[in-house]
Order: structure tokens, then C-alpha cells, then sequence
């Protein structure tokens, strides 16, 4: 298996990309099709994929902060006949790597679903985070986070992760309202002014830290 980033002419890679995609990423968290094509094109993002074969099996699409501020994982996903082996461990180690190269300190932002409370470990959301905890990723303490689409209630509760910071127990408010601004401006094309991004800093509003929690 090795790591490539695709680039002006890989449609061929590109198309089998966004063939893992459409059946492996959550209907309501995924974008257009032709939007993850426009993306080959986007200086912002770079999308790696793991080849085998001379085929994509897994890919990660990992978008940029103009300031180097964070990086966001914005997909992780292994093709269905690959997975339980390693590969998504692999992709998202070889995405660190690549993002200690494009964007070196930036700290990793991940979008992950909120665990139920009474979720039993063979939960796919906790075993999501079991995944990332391997990495040392830690929670936004307090954020309720919230993409700016989908329907009322179509779209699960979430959660901001954090990987990076090393040394760091918590952040202060400011940083994490600059994370979602960026995020929401740069990934979604929205107003850095949207007013979801209001409600979820509700809860920090008067704290001095936020606290990043292990999972």
C-alpha cells in the first residue's frame, strides 16, 4: 500500500474516491459530488489516497487554514472490502504526516457524532472515538458542535476534536471561536458571522479556559 496526493489529472483516482464516498460517509454529511470534484482544484485541501493494486482503498480529504492556524480532517473513509486491517489507522498517520509538511504545529480539528449516553462500546460512534483516542485526540470540553446543513434533527449532535496542542490542557475561548469561524467560512462557504456559531460558543462565553478532555 502507498500514499499519494491527487492532483490535476488523477479524474481516474478522483472518481474512484468519491465512489468510497458516497457509500461510506453519512448522507446527511456529505457535500455534492461535484463539490468533492471541485476540490482537485482547491489549493486549500489535499486529498490522499491509499493505493493497493494500482486502486484506492481509503481516502483522506484534509483542508488548510489560510493562517496555518488548524487543519481540519475533513473525510476518512476505507473502502468496505478493506477495512478491520489497518488501513484507516494507516491513512489518517499518513494524513499527519502530510499536514506536518503543508501546515507544521497546526493543530488537527475532527468533526466526530456524539455518542449516546447509554451507546454500548460496539457503538460505530464510540468505536469512532475509540479510533482517534489511539491517536491522543482530545474534545472541545462544553462545545455541542453543529454542521450548517441538513434538517432539524437529520444531523447528530457532535463533537470537535482536537489532535495536536501537546503540553496544552485547554485553550481559551477566543481560539476555539476562531476555529469555528475558519471552519465555517473555509469548509462550508459560510458566514464567519453565521449565528450557529454563536449558539455553540454560548456555553463558553465567560469561561477563561476551555479544556481539552480525553476521550
Amino acid at each position: 500500500m502507498e500514499f499519494a496526493v491527487l492532483g490535476r489529472g488523477d479524474e481516474e483516482r478522483l472518481e474512484q474516491l468519491i465512489a468510497i464516498y458516497r457509500v461510506s460517509i453519512a448522507r446527511a454529511e456529505q457535500k455534492p459530488e461535484w463539490m468533492v470534484r471541485a476540490m482537485l482544484g482547491d489549493s486549500s485541501r489535499r486529498l490522499l489516497v491509499a493505493i493497493d493494486n494500482d486502486r484506492v482503498i481509503a481516502f483522506a480529504i484534509c483542508y488548510f487554514a489560510p493562517d496555518d492556524s488548524f487543519w481540519l480532517l475533513e473525510y476518512l473513509a476505507v473502502d468496505s472490502n478493506e477495512r478491520s486491517g489497518g488501513v484507516g489507522g494507516k491513512t489518517y498517520a499518513a494524513a499527519r504526516a502530510l499536514a506536518a509538511e503543508v501546515a507544521p504545529g497546526a493543530p488537527c480539528l475532527l468533526e466526530v457524532d456524539a455518542p449516546p449516553t447509554d451507546a454500548p462500546d460496539s457503538d460505530e460512534a464510540r468505536r469512532r472515538l475509540s479510533f482517534y483516542r489511539r491517536f491522543g485526540c482530545r474534545r472541545v470540553d462544553g462545545l455541542i458542535y453543529a454542521l450548517p446543513f441538513g434538517l432539524p434533527g437529520e444531523v447528530p449532535p457532535m463533537w470537535l476534536l482536537v489532535d495536536g496542542l501537546k503540553g496544552q490542557d485547554a485553550v481559551s475561548p477566543g481560539v476555539v471561536a476562531t476555529w469555528l469561524r475558519g471552519i465555517y467560512a473555509g469548509v462550508y462557504a459560510q458566514s464567519p458571522k453565521h449565528s450557529m456559531i454563536g449558539a455553540m460558543m454560548q456555553p463558553l462565553e465567560g469561561k477563561e479556559a476551555v479544556r481539552l478532555t480525553a476521550l
